[in-house]
């Protein structure tokens, strides 16, 4: 059999698009951009057609219009989207009926429907639907950077999504905080509450249930406590102790609106040791710096060498021991909306802040064999500075 050859070219311009719901005249499209997937894979679809898509489902901008393509039983929940955009299913861009589990089928037939003969993908477009686009006659190119660069600037009615799911965060963090404040010491150390020992299972209950009661999830919150601290995405199990620094760090996302909130916050039950008070002094520093940085116009590299510069002040360095890295090793922050991570990046790069940023503020130190602190706010950004979206105490001994 012939090797058929698959050229999935990648595209160097910069893209722009009309966002979902644009009012007044839209920036000119550089050509037609297709994207599969559901809310989970692909963000980017619920931004660009306002529809929640629990199954993968097909979408299709081009100069004239938009178009989804959904299964039978999501197409009337579809059109009842308030954004004008035609809706079809399978059937109606005629996949035959054997073959309407295969979302290849949907799009070829699509492209075919529209006469579209070339389309930009995302990078995260599935490769196997790539190629038979590409059998299929239509010259597929894969986009560089953000599909939707303008979905970075939030409106007011994201704002004020992201901020439930923000204040949803602080309800949880209060909640986990309170436990581990009413918790006892026992003769060897271990935190213990209502005559049990606590432990990181118990708080990350806890802040489950808070989250549900404010119809938002946080799949695997983190809960690390001593040297477990000491790596940044470290999940932590097990029983607590007094005196070492535990890092809470819960990233809900709600329920009904899609859009994610961002919260961290280290604590410690009974005096910690010298050492990790003085990292939590430097992190609480690092932050103000930071944050002090934050408005319309810096530069995101601006933020995170504020937070950089205080720690190297404070005589915390950044370097690599045995071939681990130690200090402050991530970036001061990210953007976040439909994707707990998302642009703007907040660290060592050139890119301008803009009214309408969300964005998270999060230094954090990290030593093996000593433990880790980081302190998380998410705050948007505006022409003169920055407001919180759901203010946090920050307790430290509890």
């Amino acid at each position: 059999m012939k090797r058929s050859r698959i050229r999935i070219r990648r595209d160097a311009f910069r893209h722009r698009h009309r966002p979902a719901g644009a009012t007044g005249k839209s920036k000119k499209s550089t050509g037609p951009v297709l994207l599969v997937g559901s809310v989970e894979t692909c963000p980017d679809l619920e931004y660009a057609s306002g529809f929640r898509a629990p199954d993968p489902v097909v979408f299709l901008r081009t100069r004239e219009k938009d178009v989804l393509v959904v299964p039978p039983l999501e197409f009337g929940r579809a059109l009842r989207r308030r954004k004008a955009i035609e809706v079809l299913t399978p059937e109606r861009v005629g996949v035959p009926a054997g073959k309407r589990r295969q979302m290849s089928e949907w799009v070829t037939r699509l492209l075919r429907r529209e006469g579209i003969r070339r389309v930009g993908v995302p990078s995260t477009f599935p490769h196997g639907i790539a190629v038979r686009v590409e059998r299929a006659g239509v010259r597929v190119r894969v986009l560089e950077g953000d599909v939707f660069p303008e979905r970075a600037v939030k409106s007011a009615e994201e704002v004020r999504k992201i901020s439930a799911a923000q204040q949803a965060a602080v309800i949880a963090m209060r909640a986990a905080v309170n436990v581990v404040a009413q918790s006892t010491v026992d003769a060897n150390g271990y935190l213990r509450i209502r005559g049990a020992r606590l432990t990181v299972e118990h708080l990350r209950e806890t802040i489950a249930k808070a989250l549900l009661d404010q119809h938002c999830f946080c799949r695997e919150p983190i809960v690390a406590a001593g040297a477990a601290a000491a790596d940044p995405h470290e999940a932590g199990t097990g029983p607590l102790r007094a005196r070492e620094a535990i890092v809470v760090d819960i990233f809900p996302q709600h329920l009904e609106y899609g859009y994610w909130g961002d919260l961290t916050r280290t604590v410690a039950r009974g005096a910690p040791s010298p050492a990790i008070r003085r990292m939590y002094h430097a992190v609480r520093a690092a932050q103000t710096a930071a944050l002090g940085c934050v408005r319309a116009g810096v530069a995101c590299r601006t933020v995170h060498r504020a937070a950089a510069d205080e720690f190297s002040r404070r005589g915390f360095a950044t370097r690599t021991q045995d071939g681990r890295p130690e200090g402050f090793i991530h970036g001061t922050g990210h953007g976040v909306g439909l994707s707990i991570h998302e642009s703007p990046s907040v660290s060592q790069n050139e890119t301008r802040l803009r009214s309408g940023h969300v964005i998270t503020v999060e230094p954090g130190l990290y030593y093996p064999g000593v433990g880790g602190v980081r302190i998380e706010d998410t705050v948007v950004v505006t022409s003169t500075g920055w407001r919180y979206l759901a203010p946090c105490e920050k307790r430290f001994e509890v």
